[in-house]
């Protein structure tokens, strides 16, 4: 121990195993979504947090979820819509965290419908009525249907500051933990989902998002206090731009024309 200082440890310690959170703006709703969960088990050792939209939008979807992130004490987040019925106990979710674990111990983000490619796509949920099942679960996916996301708290996952409203912060979320080394599954646990959500909002919100992301993975010069380099996702771009000669004439060019 390093006296006068907090010392961290390899291990956080969580007063909570689950923080059940959702953004609500229908109380009754958000009551039945709640009476679900605890019928099902989720009572001792479980927080329930909220974001109060019932008199407006106070908080994005976005919003909300960062301050989740901040506020939560759960070892697990599990952030759900108001017209989620859970239909499984809660030991099944923590023995299916427990098998995710095993499987790939660098997962962060799951939950119950996502994709992975093109036209690939797993399901495990009561879809407003339609049982819809995949094999192969747990899948490993690039994007989460936002019914329910369930997060590690150990990870430290964020969710992006320059985006807002209520859409594609699930594919979001999956793509920060991509950035951050870890990855994001489908997994069998099962809920009903009672609607199919707002899709022209979520149609009218894809360019923006797109936009964002543009601007997120675009190629860039990096200079550091000791060195500098060309940085994208292209292996022979990074080959090509990281050349003492290309740099020079890079840096000349820039002098030029500024």
């Amino acid at each position: 121990m390093v006296a006068g200082s907090v010392n961290i440890t390899q291990q956080k310690k969580y007063t909570h195993l689950y923080s059940i959170c959702c953004i609500v703006t229908n109380e009754q709703e958000y009551a039945a979504m709640k009476n679900s969960f605890m019928a099902y088990g989720f009572t001792d050792r479980c927080e329930y947090i909220v974001a109060d939209n019932i008199s407006g939008n106070t908080f994005s979807a976005y919003d909300a979820i960062r301050r989740f992130l901040q506020d939560a004490s759960g070892e697990y987040l599990v952030i759900v819509h108001q017209d989620v019925r859970c239909l499984d106990k809660m030991n099944v979710l923590t023995e299916k965290l427990q098998q995710l674990q095993q499987k790939d111990a660098d997962w962060a983000v799951c939950g119950n419908a996502g994709g992975n490619g093109y036209k690939n796509f797993f399901f495990h949920l009561d879809d407003n009525g339609r049982i819809r099942k995949s094999d192969g679960l747990p899948a490993k996916v690039t994007s989460l249907d936002e019914n329910m996301l369930i997060i590690k708290s150990g990870a430290g996952l964020s969710i992006s500051a320059d985006i807002g409203d209520f859409h594609f912060y699930g594919t979001d979320i999956c793509q920060v933990a991509d950035f951050l080394g870890y990855q994001s599954y489908v997994i069998a646990f099962m809920v009903q989902h009672l609607s199919s959500g707002n899709l022209d909002k979520m149609y009218a919100q894809q360019p923006a998002f797109i936009e964002q992301y543009g601007r997120k993975l675009r190629h860039r010069f990096i200079q550091t206090s000791c060195t500098k380099f060309y940085l994208s996702h292209s292996k022979n771009k990074n080959r090509f731009y990281n050349n003492g000669f290309i740099f020079f004439w890079v840096k000349a060019f820039n002098r030029m024309f500024k």
